[in-house]
């Protein structure tokens, strides 16, 4: 079956290519933390926001009909103790405004939005500090898909986080803390499986948690080729299985290995074909290249006809 969409994630490279630094069209601008403060943290939010505009409409231009935001549109709204509200910045209202029109915009370009908080999301720790602080940070990710007005479908993707001291206690609080979370967030959490020896594949992932939670899980092709039980075709069928009755389809995660570098770091573009998944589902495809949206135009250019339904 064809791969439906095929996108990039966070940041748009072409948009500001040739600008002064000033003029630099990006939605990740934030402030050290010796220097916050609301007015600060509301004026970089508004620009970040604006950009992110900006940037769905070179999206829906340029047929890209899939987009990662960035986690760090708001600076520090998700931290312990210098976290604040939308409402409580001076530009709320304007920000509310846009974010709302940018969710409408990108459902009317048919472009499917999603997230993927960083490494210190750790739902599963045994740490209750970190716990809270992961519960802020999905809480935060979860609001942004509430002002973009969408709803289950902007999924707010994650890791497990690690092992700790065994992965059956870690499932089991993961599985404990996954219930504090509110029900839309629940719906829009995906666990994605991990790269080194010790995390989590498709398959642990599937028997000790998403079949306790109904939780959806993303498979990322670049890490199944480091940790894995199981071929690419079966842990796509275990993945995609997992998205039966959502409004969205599947989506896997795909990259390359750097030359030069760790094997497990990411590559700047796309040279190979992605793999066929060898299933009868159609699914999407978010790039995790550092390339971005440049090396999406060459996945497109490469892609034979009718080989993606975007």
């Amino acid at each position: 079956m064809p791969i439906r969409r095929i996108g990039y994630a966070c940041q748009n490279l072409s948009i500001s290519e040739g600008l002064k630094k000033s003029e630099r069209v990006m939605c990740d601008r934030t402030v050290r933390m010796d220097g916050f403060s609301l007015s600060r943290a509301g004026e970089l939010a508004l620009k970040n926001c604006n950009d992110l505009k900006r940037i769905m409409e070179w999206n829906a231009k340029h047929g890209v009909t899939m987009f990662r935001i960035t986690s760090c549109l708001f600076p520090f709204m998700d931290h312990p103790t210098l976290g604040y509200k939308v409402g409580d910045l001076y530009e709320s209202a304007e920000i509310l405004k846009i974010l709302r029109e940018t969710g409408e915009f990108a459902k009317a370009n048919g472009i499917r939005l999603s997230c993927h908080p960083g490494p210190f999301t750790t739902l599963a720790s045994p740490n209750e500090e970190n716990v809270n602080k992961t519960l802020l940070g999905l809480e935060m990710h979860d609001n942004i898909g509430n002002m973009l007005g969408l709803g289950e479908e902007f999924v707010i993707n994650i890791h497990v986080g690690g092992s700790y001291d065994s992965k059956i206690k870690t499932a089991a609080r993961f599985v404990h803390n996954f219930q504090r979370l509110n029900p839309m967030l629940k719906k829009r959490i995906t666990l994605e499986n991990d790269d080194k020896g010790s995390g989590w594949s498709i398959t642990e992932l599937s028997r000790l948690i998403s079949q306790k939670t109904g939780t959806k899980l993303v498979l990322d092709v670049h890490h199944h080729r480091f940790r894995s039980d199981e071929s690419l075709p079966e842990a796509a069928k275990i993945a995609f299985e997992t998205w039966q009755g959502f409004v969205d389809p599947p989506k896997i995660h795909y990259s390359e290995s750097a030359e030069g570098k760790m094997p497990t770091a990411h590559s700047d573009y796309v040279t190979g074909p992605i793999p066929n998944m060898n299933t009868n589902v159609v699914y999407d495809v978010m790039l995790e290249v550092k390339a971005k949206d440049k090396a999406y135009l060459k996945v497109r250019e490469t892609l034979c006809e009718g080989e993606i339904n975007g």
